[in-house]
């Protein structure tokens, strides 16, 4: 009885055509998936990184220019071209208009930003006076962190409010020009100033530091997913031809 002839094998490949099963298919279309989120997430980061180098250097140009005056943030001053500005004023601290920015942190501390009201001859502004670390905070003593009760000149740094979509009385998520005018009843700017040095009738609260300008983790993270690419576009083919060199028959035979 003559004898059926084997199954012509894919270029002499004997395990090339289990690598075409349904199963196996899926597996190509999800590490095909795989490597292009792999390969765009590696130039997500590096698009971040170019954003982070074009902040830095705007906040360093705007660190660098001629400071400006009470008068120049006064309402209808654009906050884009006031941003990270230096700024002096000068005027009264009204104790009475006060919020705490909640959720702060300062050298691993948790704690508040106290934001005052600044009364000058050129107008009003609120004034991030600086840190209150919270044990301090939540011990309740307003004059621990009270403003000084004259006049002050200070300089500090031009920062667009936002919006406070929470807090309960007078502590707030953000600083936010609109809810504070409301609360204190002056028309504020859409700026406010934060004190690099700290502004306090005694130490506390602290200053606040500068915004970092490193270049953060953005080009150690596009290596790492460009290097996860490489070796999915290597690898996964390699173990492809290992297993279609392979004989599934004789792999069974010998099982």
């Amino acid at each position: 009885m003559p004898c059926s002839a084997p199954e012509p094998s894919m270029g002499g490949w004997p395990g090339a055509r289990r690598l075409l099963r349904p199963a196996w298919l899926l597996s190509h279309l999800a590490v095909g998936a795989l490597l292009v989120a792999t390969i765009n997430l590696g130039f997500w980061q590096l698009r971040r990184l170019d954003e982070r180098r074009a902040y830095n250097a705007f906040v360093e140009e705007r660190a660098g220019a001629q400071p400006a005056s009470l008068g120049d943030l006064q309402v209808g001053a654009d906050p884009g071209e006031l941003a990270y500005r230096a700024v002096e004023v000068s005027g009264v601290f009204d104790a009475e208009r006060e919020v705490f920015v909640v959720n702060r942190t300062q050298a691993g501390l948790p704690g508040v930003h106290v934001v005052t009201l600044l009364v000058g001859e050129s107008g009003v502004v609120a004034v991030d006076r600086g840190f209150v670390p919270r044990p301090v905070y939540v011990a309740g003593d307003p004059s621990v962190w009270a403003p000084p009760d004259t006049e002050v000149v200070m300089v500090g740094r031009v920062r667009s409010a936002g919006t406070n979509r929470g807090g309960n009385g007078a502590e707030v998520e953000r600083v936010d020009a609109t809810d504070l005018s409301a609360r204190w009843g002056v028309e504020l700017p859409s700026v406010y100033v934060e004190s690099g040095a700290g502004v306090g009738a005694g130490a506390i609260p602290f200053g606040i530091p500068a915004p970092p300008l490193d270049e953060g983790s953005h080009l150690g993270y596009a290596v790492q997913w460009f290097v996860f690419f490489v070796i999915g576009l290597i690898g996964y083919p390699l173990v492809l031809v290992r297993l279609a060199r392979e004989d599934p028959e004789a792999d069974g035979a010998n099982g």
